[in-house]
């Protein structure tokens, strides 16, 4: 057995987790909320509202719309954006050692 941590960062509803931070990599990799959202096989629509809520709780732009043409618009995250997704990955990280270390300490005889 072993212990599963999910952080997950709340107001009244959850503003940042890994679902964000999952979008938001994929969008700065690929350049596009439509490959993002294909790619965890997310609606648009959906990643959209993820992404709008997300802004609005926090005050700040995690993305930089760049509209359409030809070939339609593509994306980017911003410095606010890429800030988050390293602080949280790094204390998603930190948050799982010290569970593995509590896990360990409280329930030594399911540890692997």
């Amino acid at each position: 057995m072993r212990l599963d941590v999910k952080v997950r960062i709340c107001d009244d509803e959850p503003v940042l987790g890994p679902g964000l931070v999952m979008l938001l990599e994929y969008i700065e990799k690929m350049g596009s909320m439509k490959e993002a959202c294909t790619t965890m096989g997310m609606s648009y629509s959906k990643g959209w509202k993820i992404v709008n809520r997300a802004e609005a709780l926090l005050k700040e732009e995690l993305i930089i719309r760049f509209h359409g043409g030809v070939k339609g618009g593509k994306c980017g995250v911003t410095k606010t954006g890429i800030s988050l997704i390293e602080r949280f990955n790094k204390m998603q990280s930190e948050m799982e050692e010290n569970g593995k270390k509590a896990f360990e300490k409280y329930f030594p005889e399911y540890c692997e």
